[in-house]
């Protein structure tokens, strides 16, 4: 074999040596590329599927803030009109009166319309009557004692506690210092009864007016009883 052509083989060998190394260059390189690629491709993805989730969850956000606005909003209404409905301390004493007047067997519907028919303006009478009876004790002599007015459409009777003297006994009369009980008796056996210590005041709505008593500790025994009518 001549030297040129083993030096001919040599080069080829060479050559063909280098080209496969750069063939292995690229080819690694072509991988490692494809590779980043990819990594790249899914880095964007998942980012790109993190921002979608995080503005999913901030829209979310803002519609359950809405949400919790009008809630709010609807509380607070629910609150004002509570508050509204709320009775002072003057309703709630006149709720209390029709809660006892219930409780007595009063019909509930019967008040209804007795307070729907007053007026806002009473027109009252000048004039007033005044009658005298006897507070009764259990150690009065007396069996019964009433004042009638307006011709017997509303009759009272009351009973007390006896006043009691120095040696510690009992008196027919009664202590006006104690709480009595008034009864305000009309027709039909309707009756209404108010218990204190004097003065007492208590009105009495029959016959589609409105009767205002005071009741006041008179002379001994006795207390009087004063009436004024006004219409509804």
């Amino acid at each position: 074999m001549s030297l040129g052509l083993v030096r001919r083989k040599e080069l080829q060998k060479r050559r063909t040596k280098r080209i496969l190394g750069i063939a292995k260059l690229i080819l690694i390189i072509g991988v490692f590329g494809g590779i980043g690629y990819y990594a790249y491709e899914i880095g964007i993805s998942v980012s790109q599927e993190e921002v979608l989730l995080w503005k999913t969850r901030h829209e979310t956000q803002l519609e359950e803030n809405e949400q919790l606005k009008v809630e709010l909003g609807k509380d607070k209404a629910t609150v004002d009109q509570l508050s509204r409905l709320l009775p002072n301390e003057d309703i709630k004493s006149l709720l209390a009166v029709v809660n006892r007047r219930a409780n007595e067997g009063v019909d509930i519907q019967r008040m209804e319309t007795i307070l729907a028919g007053i007026s806002k303006d009473s027109k009252c009478s000048a004039d007033t009557d005044t009658k005298r009876f006897i507070i009764l004790t259990p150690v009065s002599s007396q069996e019964t004692s009433t004042a009638s007015f307006y011709r017997g459409l509303i009759t009272l009777a009351g009973h007390g506690s006896p006043t009691i003297n120095e040696n510690g006994s009992p008196e027919a009369w009664f202590d006006p210092s104690k709480e009595i009980s008034i009864s305000f008796m009309m027709p039909g056996g309707d009756k209404q009864e108010v218990s204190g210590t004097l003065p007492l005041y208590h009105s009495v709505i029959t016959a589609g007016s409105e009767y205002r008593f005071s009741i006041t500790a008179g002379r001994t025994s006795f207390v009087d009883a004063s009436v004024q009518k006004c219409e509804l």
